[in-house]
C-alpha cells in the first residue's frame, strides 16, 4: 500500500482542498448524469472544515436517489478512476479510492442518506465548524496522535474514532428530559435551555464488557448509549421512586464498584455554543471549589478560636 494510505501524514489546511472538492464533485456529477443517475455530493472529513489540519485526502460523501442502487452509482464511479474496496466492515456502505500522491487522492463514501455513516459524517463535519472547543481538541488529538504513530494509521484512526464517536453521542444525547428533572429536584423546566449534555468516564472493564455487548447485539456504542439512556427516562417516567432509589443505591457504591460514572452535566442555553456552555460549567466549577474551600477554611479558623 502507498505510503499516502499507510502513514498518518497531517498537514495544516489548505485552501486548495475546496477547489478539489468542487472539480472532482463535477468530475461525479458528469458521470452520474451520463449514467442517467442523480444523487448528492458532500464534501465530508477534516478537509473540509475551514482551519483544521488534516491528512492531504478530500474525503466525499456520495448519497443516491432514492431507490438507486449503490452498484450502479459504483459502476460509474469505477469508469472515473476510482476502486471499490466494498463495505469495509460497514454494512449498507461502499468505500472507494481514486489517486495515491498527497493533495490528489480522494476517499468516497457510497451510501443512502440515512445510513448511519452519512448521518456521522454530516454531523460531525458540522460540529467542527461550530465547536471551537471541539476543533482544538480534535486537532490537538490528531498532531499527537500523528507524532505517536507516524507509521501506524490503524492505531490513529482507532484513537480518532474514539474521540469522534464519543463527541457525536454527546450532541445525540445532549438534550432536554425527563431524567434531568428528576437530577434537578424535579423543578419546573428552565425556558432558557436549549438542551442539556451528558459527560461520563467508565473503567476498563466497563467498557469491554460494553463493547461485547454491543459485538454480540450488533450494536454500535452511540446506539447502546441511546438505548441506556431511554431506559432511565422510561425509568423516572414511570418509576420515579424507583429512579431515585437506583440513583442512591449508585451514589452509595465503592470507587472500585462504580462502572460508569456521570461527571458533570450540564445546559447549553439559548444563543450559546457548545464552547461556550462548557467554559462557563467549567468557571461555575471552579468558582464552587474556591467557595467550599474558603468555607473550610473559616470553619477551621473558627474551630481554632482565631
Amino acid at each position: 500500500m502507498n505510503r499516502m494510505h499507510r502513514e498518518t501524514i497531517i498537514i495544516p489546511w489548505q485552501e486548495s482542498w475546496k477547489k478539489m472538492f468542487e472539480t472532482e464533485k463535477a468530475h461525479i456529477a458528469e458521470g452520474m448524469t451520463a449514467a442517467g443517475l442523480e444523487g448528492n455530493v458532500y464534501h465530508v472529513g477534516s478537509t473540509s472544515v475551514k482551519g483544521m489540519c488534516a491528512r492531504p485526502i478530500i474525503d466525499i460523501l456520495f448519497c443516491p436517489a432514492q431507490e438507486t442502487s449503490l452498484e450502479k452509482c459504483a459502476a460509474v464511479l469505477e469508469g472515473i478512476g476510482y476502486t471499490n474496496l466494498g463495505e469495509c466492515g460497514r454494512p449498507g456502505r461502499l468505500f472507494l479510492t481514486k489517486g495515491d500522491k498527497e493533495n490528489e487522492t480522494f476517499y468516497l463514501h457510497l451510501c443512502d442518506e440515512d445510513h448511519q455513516v452519512a448521518k456521522d459524517q454530516k454531523l460531525f463535519r458540522f460540529i467542527q465548524r461550530h465547536d471551537e472547543t471541539v476543533s482544538h481538541e480534535y486537532m490537538q488529538l490528531k498532531r499527537q496522535l500523528a507524532e505517536m504513530f507516524p507509521h501506524d494509521r490503524d492505531v490513529y484512526r482507532t484513537v480518532k474514532g474514539r474521540f469522534v464517536e464519543g463527541v457525536l453521542s454527546a450532541y445525540r444525547l445532549g438534550e432536554k428530559t425527563a431524567a434531568a428533572k428528576v437530577v434537578e429536584g424535579g423543578g419546573k423546566e428552565d425556558k432558557r435551555v436549549k438542551y442539556w449534555i451528558y459527560q461520563f468516564e467508565a473503567t476498563e472493564k466497563a467498557m469491554a464488557d460494553m463493547e461485547a455487548y454491543c459485538q454480540k447485539n450488533e450494536l454500535t456504542m452511540d446506539e447502546f448509549f441511546q438505548e441506556a439512556v431511554r431506559y432511565w427516562i422510561n425509568l423516572v417516567e414511570n418509576d420515579p421512586e424507583g429512579a431515585r432509589k437506583a440513583a442512591e443505591e449508585a451514589r452509595n457504591l465503592k470507587e472500585e464498584e462504580v462502572g460508569v460514572r456521570l461527571i458533570r452535566y450540564y445546559p447549553v442555553y439559548k444563543g450559546e455554543t457548545e464552547a461556550r456552555a462548557l467554559k462557563r460549567t467549567l468557571a461555575e466549577e471552579a468558582d464552587a471549589a474556591v467557595r467550599r474551600e474558603n468555607e473550610g477554611v473559616g470553619a477551621d479558623q473558627r474551630g481554632n478560636g482565631k
